[in-house]
């Protein structure tokens, strides 16, 4: 037996939405897309054919992993992030669209300052999102991308080799900027932030994402103290130090910025929703 695609999507987006999950009817294409392995254009060309029934099943399985709540980027394998496509799994952080403003920050200090052999350190790479996004936007570029976590790192690499940054991207495991022996013009970082206690109130997909990618300690701050205090010894004079935020932390986050760095230009930038979303750091 077997079932138009149209209809499939259908069915999927209304179970998707009873089960409360926002953008049914986005993510019921996108589920029904990683199955028939096909891109958007070809997906919607072939609404009026039929699905055979090993991939009706495949794409239902899929469903219920969603309504319990598992990540769609999880499920999929597979992350959009600054017009590229990565690798992810459940031992990286998903790739956010927020995040994206710290790639652009870099790039916009990156071109102001001619220097086509700038060299950046993303601190708590990840899946390698936003060191693999600088990279590939700046040839000149030379990257160190930090993780204490191997399995992140091992995400990373194959993201590298996948978009062909590997030659210019180093992968580095340790403590924030431990393992970085030499100081850089840029360090950027999407670092944890989110107080422990606030962690169990966090939507069910992003509790599904690892811990350490996210607990900031008591407050929020303890890695980003932690991270602008190291910056002080791994930045170069007239580099900048790019960090994400959560935006009721933006005062705090000044102050420690402050101290450590007190004849800085210390700004921010906004995002999409005008909320303060990274502290700028210019030496």
């Amino acid at each position: 037996m077997s079932s138009q695609i149209r209809q499939v999507a259908s069915d999927i987006a209304e179970t998707l939405k009873r089960n409360g999950i926002a953008d049914s009817a986005l993510e019921a294409e996108v589920l029904l897309r990683h199955v028939l392995k096909h891109d958007r254009a070809r997906f919607y060309a072939s609404l009026q054919d039929t699905i055979g029934v090993e991939n009706l099943e495949r794409v239902q399985e899929l469903t219920r992993r969603r309504i319990a709540r598992e990540p769609l980027a999880y499920i999929t394998g597979h992350r959009e992030f600054y017009g590229l496509d990565f690798l992810v799994s459940p031992g990286v952080l998903v790739p956010r669209q927020e995040t994206e403003q710290v790639v652009e920050r870099a790039l916009k200090v990156a071109n102001e300052r001619h220097d086509k052999d700038i060299s950046v350190a993303d601190v708590g790479t990840g899946s390698g999102a936003i060191a693999v996004a600088i990279a590939a936007n700046l040839p000149g570029a030379r990257v160190f991308a930090i993780d204490c976590s191997a399995e992140a790192l091992a995400i990373a690499s194959r993201n590298c080799r996948r978009h062909c940054v590997n030659d210019r991207v180093t992968l580095l495991q340790g403590d924030l900027l431990a393992p970085l022996s030499q100081a850089v013009d840029l360090i950027v970082s999407n670092p944890p932030y989110i107080a422990t206690n606030l962690l169990s109130r966090l939507a069910p997909e992003v509790q599904c994402e690892p811990q350490t990618a996210l607990d900031g300690g008591e407050d929020g701050l303890e890695i980003i103290r932690r991270l602008i205090k190291q910056s002080t010894s791994k930045l170069k004079e007239g580099g900048q130090l790019i960090v994400e935020i959560s935006p009721e932390q933006l005062e705090s986050v000044r102050k420690i910025a402050r101290a450590n760095f007190p004849q800085a230009s210390i700004t921010h930038i906004n995002d999409l929703l005008g909320l303060p979303r990274c502290v700028l750091v210019a030496t």
